[in-house]
């Protein structure tokens, strides 16, 4: 049975510049070291919090999808919006890169909105499914989805940096 994960991460940055970011080259808003790999990306997923030290860390192959048509178009670093306000969709997929078989493979938007007043906030939500059928429901139940969760929350949270300093660095 798919498991959903989300997590969301508010930002100051204004998000015609956060949106831009986005929508440009993943080497500029994915966790750092971020190292292509054909047409994926090698990146460290990190479940801070829910594993002990080294444990908490894996080498991960993260694919980017386009930006898709139903994100509203950006112009000169402007968001158009829709009545509803302006929003930007990255689909990512990812997946372990060494023992694919024992880890989930996630599958999730990326979706950066603009609130009011300022500033954006940035979301991924999406869904995995637990590997090795029975045994691996067993372990997701026990300790996969917090180490789901807190691999998604360091994820949108070192992309919301990346987009922040993007918006310090750009105004420099």
């Amino acid at each position: 049975m798919p498991r959903h994960v989300y997590y969301y991460e508010l930002l100051a940055t204004p998000f015609g510049e956060a949106a831009t970011a986005l929508a440009g080259d993943p080497r500029h808003w994915l966790p750092e070291p971020a190292e292509p790999s054909g047409e994926a990306w090698l990146v460290d997923l990190r479940a801070d919090g829910a594993l002990p030290g080294s444990l908490a860390r894996r080498r991960g192959i993260v694919r980017v999808g386009p930006v898709p048509e139903r994100s509203l178009p950006i112009d000169d670093g402007q968001a158009t919006t829709n009545g509803q306000g302006a929003g930007l969709l990255r689909p990512v997929r990812w997946e372990a890169a060494d023992a694919s078989e024992v880890f989930p493979v996630l599958s999730a938007d990326l979706e950066l909105a603009a609130l009011q007043g300022g500033g954006c906030q940035l979301s991924l939500m999406g869904t995995y499914r637990p590997p090795l059928s029975v045994v691996g429901e067993a372990t997701d139940r026990l300790l996969g989805h917090r180490v789901a969760e807190a691999t998604v929350r360091r994820f949108v949270l070192d992309v919301a940096a990346r987009l922040a300093r993007n918006d310090v660095t750009a105004n420099r």
